[in-house]
């Protein structure tokens, strides 16, 4: 997998997720994505998001859904330019992203206040 840019970034960090939860592992799989993501995060000095954190939440969402940012924008009934300011950091989540993150997204409504 080419990793050019911080959304492949993202796509090869939920990807390498996928292949250590499958059975059988497939090792020569999960040692080359490991190995461009590591070139990828060394090049950029790139800090990843914590597997703990709300956008991390988010993104998974994105993936396992497979939606673009615009389609998770329309879910949550918000612009696009926001749901980026949102994910990169920029901009915090209030009360009434937050809501719609439980109700729609279905993140749990303690774990949103807790990393909002």
């Amino acid at each position: 997998m080419a990793i050019r840019t911080e959304s492949d970034h993202r796509a090869g960090l939920l990807y390498l997720e996928v292949l250590l939860a499958a059975e059988p592992r497939d090792y020569a799989a999960i040692d080359q994505l490991g190995a461009d993501l590591e070139t990828y995060q060394n090049e950029h000095a790139h800090n990843t998001v914590s597997s703990d954190s709300l956008i991390y939440r988010i993104e998974r969402y994105m993936f396992e859904h497979r939606l673009q940012k615009q389609e998770l924008a329309q879910l949550l009934d918000i612009s696009a330019p926001r749901l980026s300011q949102i994910l990169s950091g920029k901009r915090p989540i209030n009360m009434d992203i937050g809501r719609r993150l439980k109700d729609r997204l279905h993140i749990p409504a303690d774990f949103i206040l807790d990393h909002a």
